[in-house]
């Protein structure tokens, strides 16, 4: 099946009649934000008076307290999620879109050879200067997507994009990276529907593919969490909350506010699981790599029906995230993705869809017996033990339901979550295409801090012999904001390993996560502050080119493999950290400047070791010149189809990984985690032999590195430095 494209400005014009009802949607909205925003009412908790903290619902009743202001709740549930899944369902109900495509379809190679590098761009941490939809559409960055295709880029996967829990939330706790997704809808801060459009015009001719997520499992806290609380009509069922009867709120934290929510101590969870509120355990509590959560309280609600209450919920990472019930009965959180994927997929034509469902995985009680387990792994025949099923219901029934109704409308879906490496097979054993890379990134930064890269191969070994097709991974999404170890704990020293990567960058040894972008990465293991690092490239020193080398080495690790490759704006023009960040806003967030745009905005702007983009362009010996070679020859040579054939260990600090190419010859990215210099040999496995050996990054001649009559090579690597090497020869057939 060809690759689905965008139709024609004329067989647009019926998509466009469907949207029609959206974008009027939209204005209606925006209007009723305007007036909303100046009335008392647009504030959850400005409504009326709360009753005195010992009142109760019958005291509420007796004294004649009013509801929840009708006409507030009405203008909630336009905004909401499950409020906009009427008028997106109605578009595919009913008519033939829902046969149009297969469910069960296996497209990769289509999309694979299509577009395998994509330019994956946070619209909340660069500056454009107006809304990014309108700026790359025909503003200030405008000749941005001219760039893309001449980079060897085809893709553009912007995420997040829809509106935030940040508008709801009266103290200003915000998510900076703009993760708290509580709307079906475009940010404002993004730009309308009709700039999308223009923008999803302007890629059309230049065949770059468009992309982006669903909101996650753990959404902000905005009108759906908002509504349920309130008990209004038809909004039960979409979050895991639960209503704690008055006599037991002395086990709650006291908040002055009704959306003022804070975690349950552990002891008042144990007390509430004895009282029979909460489940004794879930699945979840026990996963050593899952995003820390649990359950947290609301204030005083004032329901629809005027009674008051509390509510306990679970969420995941922050008490402002909480999570879906994708398993509830009532089937709301799984209605809430399908308009999403309606809207996303069917009618916005956008190729790549991640699905963040990380926080659903174990959210659910132990099963209690051995046949539970097995009838788990009934559900899922072929995809891994039955214990692995068990533990990550329903996270994994929630992927593949949300998978095939993705490929329903004719697009290709992507697990975005950091899972263990372990977990891999069963996630690829489902309907979900492709799933995010969590090897490389922790295990080469580890190596390039430490000069180990034997974490690296024994990951990529076990990755190999455990089946994984290596086309069907996501490298570099979402990498360049902070370093998650997690993926190492399946090391047996894996903790010790984390706590030696975190002592070495001068971090907290117990943390999972080391917030910092790939450039200032590298600039701590050469021992540069983040100044000088800021300093040398202007000053073209030998710091300069030694950085250049370690960035270059770093993400050599999302270019020299198969399976899709994502670079950022940060990546490509080496953003650095802050010199200063505080409890909202991580070191590794400042504003990068897309494309024509002046630094400036909601946050500080982001030291560059590289130069602007624009700059750079201009310069053909820049970082990103650099870097669009290498994306233009795994293009060219069809890398992204590859199939992993060998890794390799070396002398100290370097590995070596062999791939095969769908069209015949090998792509080989060796790479010197140490200090020093060193000599790699290398034998090439059984039935490849090399004729020719070319340096695809600088284009020499590597061919007298050839040993063994073409069945081995010997390269020389400098300190922290990495080679991709095409080998021409005989390997035809190894390949896709």
């Amino acid at each position: 099946m060809p690759l689905r494209t965008r139709p024609s400005a004329s067989s647009r014009a019926g998509r466009s009649a469907g949207l029609s009802v959206l974008l009027s949607a939209v204005m209606a909205c925006c209007l009723a934000s305007c007036l909303a925003c100046c009335l008392a009412a647009c504030t959850p908790s400005k409504h009326a008076a709360r009753p005195a903290s010992g009142a109760t619902a019958a005291q509420a009743a007796s004294n004649g307290l009013p509801r929840a202001d009708p006409g507030y709740l009405q203008w909630l549930e336009r905004q909401s999620m499950l409020g906009a899944a009427p008028e997106l369902t109605a578009q595919v109900s009913g008519t033939e879109r829902i046969w149009r495509n297969s469910s069960t379809a296996r497209r990769l190679p289509v999309l694979l050879g299509a577009a395998p590098n994509w330019f994956a761009l946070n619209p909340y941490t660069v500056s454009t200067g107006q809304p990014v939809f309108r700026a790359l559409a025909g503003g200030a960055g405008a000749g941005f997507p001219d760039a893309l295709p001449q980079a060897g880029l085809n893709g553009l996967f912007v995420s997040p994009t829809g509106e935030r829990g940040d508008l709801w939330n009266k103290h200003n706790q915000s998510s900076p990276g703009g993760e708290n997704v509580a709307s079906l809808r475009f940010d404002p801060a993004l730009g309308s529907d009709a700039d999308f459009e223009k923008l999803a015009q302007r890629l059309e001719p230049l065949q770059i593919q468009m992309g982006g997520e669903l909101p996650p499992a753990a959404t902000g806290l905005g009108p759906d969490f908002i509504l349920q609380a309130r008990r209004a009509a038809r909004f039960d069922g979409i979050y895991a909350m639960i209503a704690v009867p008055q006599k037991d709120w002395d086990l709650l934290p006291r908040l002055p506010d009704e959306w003022e929510c804070l975690p349950l101590r552990p002891e008042a969870v144990a007390q509430l699981a004895q009282r029979g509120l909460l489940p004794d355990t879930l699945v979840r509590d026990s996963l050593p790599w899952a995003t820390p959560g649990g359950w947290a309280a609301t204030g005083e609600v004032r329901g629809a029906d005027g009674r008051i209450r509390r509510w306990v919920y679970r969420y995941s990472g922050d008490a402002l995230r909480p999570v879906l019930l994708w398993q509830d009965p009532s089937g709301q959180a799984r209605r809430i993705f399908s308009a999403a994927i309606i809207r996303h997929t069917g009618l916005q034509q956008q190729t790549l869809t991640g699905l963040r469902l990380e926080a659903l995985m174990g959210l659910d009680v132990p099963a209690g017996s051995a046949e539970d387990a097995a009838a788990a792994q009934a559900a899922h025949p072929g995809g891994g033990d039955a214990a692995r099923f068990a533990r990550l219901t329903p996270g994994l029934d929630a992927l593949d339901e949300a998978a095939r109704e993705v490929h329903r409308y004719g697009g290709w879906a992507m697990q975005d979550d950091v899972l263990p490496p372990s977990l891999t097979p069963v996630v690829l054993a489902g309907a979900v295409d492709f799933s995010r890379d969590s090897i490389t990134p922790a295990a080469a930064a580890y190596a390039l801090l430490s000069g180990d890269a034997a974490p690296l191969a024994a990951l990529l070994r076990a990755s190999q012999a455990s089946g994984v097709d290596q086309s069907r991974l996501a490298r570099g999404l979402h990498d360049w904001q902070a370093v998650d170890w997690r993926p190492l704990l399946d090391l047996p020293q894996g903790r010790e390993l984390i706590r030696k990567a975190q002592r070495l960058a001068g971090a907290p040894p117990e943390a999972m996560q080391l917030w910092t972008t790939p450039a200032s990465l590298a600039a701590r293991a050469l021992g540069l502050k983040t100044a000088e690092a800021s300093a040398s490239a202007a000053d073209g020193s030998g710091k300069s080119a030694a950085l250049r080398e370690a960035c270059l080495l770093l993400l050599g690790w999302r270019v020299g493999l198969p399976g899709l490759s994502f670079v950022s704006p940060q990546d490509l023009s080496g953003a650095l950290d802050l010199s200063r960040s505080t409890a909202d806003l991580p070191a590794s967030l400042g504003l990068t400047p897309l494309w024509g745009g002046n630094p400036g905005g909601v946050a500080p702007d982001a030291p560059s070791a590289f130069g602007a983009l624009e700059q750079q362009w201009a310069d053909r010996q820049s970082f990103l010149h650099s870097m669009a070679r290498l994306l233009r020859a795994r293009r060219d040579a069809g890398l992204a189809e590859g199939k992993l054939l060998a890794v390799f260990s070396g002398p100290p600090g370097c590995v070596a990984v062999l791939s095969a190419l769908p069209s015949g010859g090998c792509w080989l990215l060796a790479a010197n985690f140490s200090a020093e210099k060193r000599i790699f040999p290398l034998a090439l496995p059984a039935g490849i032999t090399a004729r020719t050996v070319r340096d695809i990054g600088g284009g020499q001649d590597l061919s007298s590195t050839l040993t063994r009559n073409g069945h081995g090579l010997e390269l020389e690597l400098d300190g922290r430095h990495s080679r991709h090497v095409l080998l021409d020869g005989p390997a035809a057939g190894l390949g896709r």
